[in-house]
């Protein structure tokens, strides 16, 4: 699960790096009908509408080849998915900041939150 997170978060910190407004993250947490919800947000400018169901396939990437390898976010899905029986949403959001509307991306991990 950290993983899972240092791979979300690198990849918005290599977007934010390429702009000279203020960087900004957002992460909430919260539990609602028992599911623990993560949501992180960037100001990045989001991913293009045409690609951004295609961001979790392996080896794809929007980085130049010598900084992406394609299989951070696929990782991700698959260790979110697979080993804790959760699901990951990668949507594009508007983001307002000091009344300073931005475009971002905004991913939800959904994890069961019952106790076994």
């Amino acid at each position: 699960f950290i993983q899972a997170l240092i791979n979300i978060l690198n990849n918005s910190k290599d977007a934010l790096l390429e702009k000279d407004y203020p960087r900004l993250i957002f992460i909430n947490s919260y539990i609602e009908k028992n599911k623990s919800i993560i949501k992180i947000k960037d100001n990045a400018g989001g991913i293009k509408e045409e690609i951004i169901n295609k961001v979790c396939e392996p080896y794809f990437t929007t980085k130049h080849q010598a900084k992406g390898t394609g299989i951070g976010l696929y990782m991700t899905e698959e260790i979110i998915s697979k080993h804790m029986n959760g699901s990951l949403k990668i949507n594009n959001t508007k983001i307002n900041y000091g009344n300073i509307d931005y475009l971002g991306l905004e991913i939800t991990i959904e994890l069961n939150a019952e106790k076994n």
